[in-house]
């Protein structure tokens, strides 16, 4: 019975063209404000410390696309999650309590789809992506680097689709659910240091985006995309490298240190746990 609710769940999302496009939206408006702004400061930034070649602007690029397929897994799984608040205005949950079906499969259903539907979104971004990439002239990832960069995106669409489950559990109505979409679709840029370089912020937030699961997802995929890229570009530049890295979230810095890839990893993995956790709980109380 789950197998054929999740069938269901993937039909209507892809069926319904609206809720694709703004599933979408955040990520458009966040190309176009990274066309028109984004892309030509950091290029002036980078300019001023060494000579402007045509692997900076690959380097960016590099750099607002690992943005852009995190956001990208954070907005489509939420928008999954509107069958689910629809379902339970319209009713149509109780409908499907009447079958084989139990509560728990059917909460699980919506969950699964969002993970699948988030994974597939994310995945045509980035082959989109990485043709703009070759178009600049970066090679294409080998087989290790693609392999590296899916687990990471499968990482953050299964983070994401967590951290939305709880924000529908909260919101159960379609006017809130609505109203949350808008401010996830915000948030989500500055959060993941998308919008501003977390070098400009203040301490106070540099230290929220460090603790925000899903900016590690980001961290990791600018370092999978631009790790070839910024020896091209900074090569024994060192101290301008580091700089540029720790100044657009290349890179973590916590008490001193820089964090690893493997930190971030398990910081990852360890939220996904205790949110899974969090919403099993919510769950229970709404339905105990």
């Amino acid at each position: 019975m789950m197998t054929s609710l999740i069938v269901r769940n993937n039909k209507i999302f892809f069926r319904d063209r609206m809720l694709v496009f703004f599933s979408m939206l955040t990520v458009l408006i966040s190309i176009g404000l990274f066309i028109v702004f984004l892309q030509k400061v950091q290029i002036d930034a980078i300019s001023q410390v060494i000579a402007m070649t045509p692997a900076v602007e690959l380097v960016v690029s590099q750099w607002m696309i690992a943005g852009i397929l995190t956001m990208t897994g954070m907005t489509s799984t939420l928008a999954v999650f509107a069958i689910f608040v629809s379902d339970q205005e319209s009713k149509r949950t109780a409908d499907f309590l009447v079958t084989s079906a139990s509560r728990t499969s059917i909460q699980l259903s919506y969950v699964i789809s969002s993970v699948i539907i988030g994974f597939i979104m994310t995945s045509i971004a980035f082959i989109v992506c990485e043709l703009y990439l070759l178009s600049l002239g970066g090679d294409l990832p080998n087989v290790k680097k693609l392999l590296q960069l899916f687990g990471v995106i499968m990482l953050g669409v299964l983070l994401s689709a967590m951290i939305n489950l709880v924000i529908v559990l909260l919101t159960r109505t379609a006017k809130a659910f609505s109203t949350v979409n808008s401010l996830v679709g915000t948030l989500i840029g500055f959060l993941c240091a998308v919008y501003v370089p977390m070098g400009v912020l203040p301490k106070v937030i540099q230290t929220v985006i460090h603790l925000f699961p899903v900016s590690h997802v980001a961290v990791l995929l600018r370092q999978l995309l631009m790790e070839d890229s910024l020896q091209t570009v900074f090569g024994n530049a060192e101290e301008a490298m580091n700089s540029y890295m720790l100044t657009y979230g290349v890179v973590y810095e916590v008490d001193g240190n820089i964090l690893g890839t493997l930190s971030s990893v398990l910081f990852i993995c360890t939220s996904i746990v205790g949110i899974v956790i969090i919403s099993a709980i919510l769950f229970r109380l709404q339905h105990k």
